[in-house]
């Protein structure tokens, strides 16, 4: 939808949502809140190893691209 390179975002991330007014068929729509880059905790335990394999993976190919 925004046309961003996957791997230029950060590897782990979240966004918080808050309820935004309700739209003319009276259902709900959302409004974001905020985009959090640190302090952000893998959820579930077995996010941990992908989430290490893809940041070596990025670190690796930024190195091999210089």
């Amino acid at each position: 939808m925004l046309s961003i390179d996957p791997a230029e975002l950060p590897v782990i991330w979240d966004a918080d949502f808050m309820y935004g007014a309700k739209d003319a068929a009276g259902e709900d729509t959302h409004v974001l809140c905020e985009i959090n880059i640190s302090e952000v905790y893998p959820f579930p335990d077995e996010a941990l190893i992908p989430l290490a394999e893809e940041t070596l993976r990025r670190v690796h190919a930024r190195r091999l691209s210089r």
